[in-house]
Parts: structure tokens; C-alpha cells; sequence
């Protein structure tokens, strides 16, 4: 399997235009679709080490990943999802494309607030990793960003793939936090959203004093 997972990390890394096209890493993902299933499932059946340690009620995901441990792999499977996630993501960019089209029809707060309701879903929830986990714009203003989709774990480099098939969904990524964060549109939104997390945020413990 090791031998496997190699070949298909040093192939994908053959594939790249730099940055990648969308077409060659679909296509690659598909290749190794069944060698992401099979590094999946053999994951999820414990060692015999992990199986000792629940069964005695201790912690048993194996972190150190040793060469007897089935989680050894999963470096593979982390790294396919995260490609993955690429490919998904950029099949919102139809969609913000005609998001975009009616927005800039609009020209009053009442229609922008019901804008930001019936897209509400793909700019809080859908894109909600997307800007802050792959666009890195700590970079010179004149230099083109290509959004990343994950390192490989072999042979050291980075997924990004070509800017132009995601150019919508960043439009629109700023569009939306515009209206809901800096215009504050859609207010009793954003006041669920703050009650909500500081529900969850835990308390801070407090230190004791030391004499």
C-alpha cells in the first residue's frame, strides 16, 4: 500500500502546471479514488495495540502512527480530502456567478438583506473555511493568488490550483462579508451568531493565587 500511495502523490506532483489546472487534479482524484477508500477502511479497523488500549478503557488513537499501527496511512486519506475539498468547493462558483449577477442589480438595503438571507448558506457555512484556510494574500499586492488545497506529505509540494476557476466564489466571498460583517445588513443575524458563540466559548478558569 505504502508503495501505492507513493507512486499516486509522485503522479499528482508530475501533473502540475503551476498552478494546477482543475481538470488534471479531478481526473487524478478519481484514479486514486479506490486507494482513498481502501486507506480509509483499512484506518478504521484498530491494531492490535489501539484494540488493547480500549478495551482497558485507555486512550487508543495511535498518534505515533507506528509501522504496526492501520492508522499509518492516513497521512493519504487527509491529504485526498483536502485536494478533494478543492474540487467541491469550486462547484459553487456557478452559483455565486448568478449571486453576483443579482446583487448588482440591487440598489437598497431591503433587497440586499434578502440577498444575504437566500445566500446565506453558501457564504456563512459552505465558504466558511475558504478564504481563511486557502488564499494567503500576505504576499506583494501585484502577485496573483492561486488558492491552496494542501501539502504532500511526500515529495514537498503544495496543491494550488489556477485562480480563474474560483474567481466568482472569491467575488462573491467578499461580497458577502462586506454586507454581513462591515454593513451589517442582516443584523439579527449576526446578533444569533454572536449570542450562539458565546455560548460556547468556555469560561476562563481562574488562576489561583500563589503566596
Amino acid at each position: 500500500m505504502e508503495e501505492e500511495i507513493n507512486n499516486s502523490i509522485s503522479k499528482l506532483k508530475h501533473l502540475n502546471d503551476n498552478p494546477f489546472t482543475l481538470q488534471k487534479v479531478a481526473f487524478w482524484l478519481y484514479e486514486y479514488n479506490d486507494l482513498y477508500k481502501e486507506v480509509k477502511n483499512y484506518s478504521e479497523n484498530l491494531c492490535e495495540q489501539c484494540q488493547e488500549w480500549k478495551d482497558e478503557g485507555l486512550p487508543y488513537d495511535c498518534l505515533q502512527e507506528a509501522n504496526y499501527c492501520t492508522k499509518r496511512y492516513r497521512y493519504f486519506s487527509n491529504f485526498y480530502e483536502e485536494v478533494e475539498y478543492g474540487i467541491k468547493v469550486q462547484e459553487l462558483d456557478a452559483v455565486c456567478k448568478v449571486a453576483l449577477e443579482e446583487y448588482k442589480t440591487y440598489n437598497n438595503e431591503s433587497q440586499l438583506k434578502e440577498w444575504l438571507k437566500k445566500y446565506f448558506d453558501i457564504g456563512y457555512n459552505k465558504l466558511a473555511i475558504f478564504y481563511y484556510d486557502h488564499l494567503d494574500y500576505s504576499v506583494n499586492d501585484d502577485e496573483v493568488v492561486h488558492p491552496h488545497f494542501g501539502n504532500s506529505p511526500i515529495g514537498e509540494f503544495g496543491v494550488c490550483i489556477d485562480r480563474k476557476y474560483y474567481e466568482n466564489i472569491i467575488e462573491f466571498d467578499d461580497v458577502f462579508k462586506m454586507l454581513f460583517y462591515e454593513r451589517k445588513i442582516y443584523p439579527e443575524k449576526l446578533k444569533e451568531i454572536e449570542e450562539e458563540m458565546q455560548k460556547i466559548v468556555a469560561p476562563m478558569i481562574p488562576i489561583p493565587k500563589i503566596d
